[in-house]
């Protein structure tokens, strides 16, 4: 398995006209899936961070490569955290489950807050490593001594793929079952580089967005757009 700069950004040049499409698509049959609509978005630009990483530390600065880290965790650690739940709560139809998937939005905010917060206060750039043509982020948590990391990645699986799991609508709970395979795969054969492999991983299957957003576009009318 070898990513790389190249592949990165060819990842994110795929994702950006898959994104005006769901964007486009969404815009106008179905404003409820905005949220889903700018996964594509989202993930090309957050692969386009990771291409100039991988560039920056051939030839960049440590700062130049600590801030493209910082642009890449800021999405990988804090926004999809809660971004996942609340695009779930837009389009579920059922209020005691939109209620649930609001609850997991919070929750994400604040685990988001807590992984990404202390970044912001080094000292010095944040060490950045190359294990097994992977990039590996040693990000320093809150109380690191006494949390297990492995414990925080369940938290923050559950907190992204139970409620696109648990979502009444059917194209939502594939992409939930499809993102669940691929943290398990992540963790499975690259825990070394888990961040960065789950990310790459998720970025590709945010294509499968389209595909949603195109099963909701067919049941509303042209002329009367749904509101968030």
């Amino acid at each position: 398995m070898c990513f790389s700069a190249s592949a990165s950004f060819a990842t994110a040049a795929v994702l950006m006209p898959v994104a005006a499409i769901t964007l486009t698509t969404a815009s106008r049959y179905n404003r409820k899936y905005l949220g889903f609509a700018v996964f594509p978005l989202f993930f090309g630009i957050q692969q386009a961070l990771e291409g100039g990483l991988w560039l920056s530390l051939g030839q960049g600065g440590p700062e130049t490569t600590h801030w493209f880290a910082i642009g890449f965790l800021f999405f990988a650690y804090f926004f999809w955290p809660f971004w996942v739940p609340l695009s779930a709560y837009f389009v579920e139809p059922k209020r005691h489950l939109k209620r649930i998937f609001l609850i997991f939005s919070l929750l994400g905010a604040l685990l988001g807050a807590f992984l990404f917060a202390p970044l912001l206060f080094l000292d010095e750039p944040l060490p950045i490593h190359i294990v097994q043509h992977s990039i590996h982020y040693s990000s320093p948590l809150m109380w690191d001594s006494i949390m297990l990391r492995t414990l925080i990645r369940g938290v923050y699986a559950i907190i992204v793929c139970a409620p696109i799991l648990l979502s009444s609508i059917s194209a939502v709970r594939m992409f939930g079952f499809l993102t669940t395979l691929s943290v398990i795969g992540g963790f499975v054969v690259a825990h070394y580089a888990f961040t960065s492999i789950w990310c790459f991983a998720a970025a590709i299957l945010s294509c499968y967005v389209l595909f949603i957003i195109r099963e909701a576009s067919k049941s509303v009318p042209t002329h009367r757009p749904n509101e968030i």
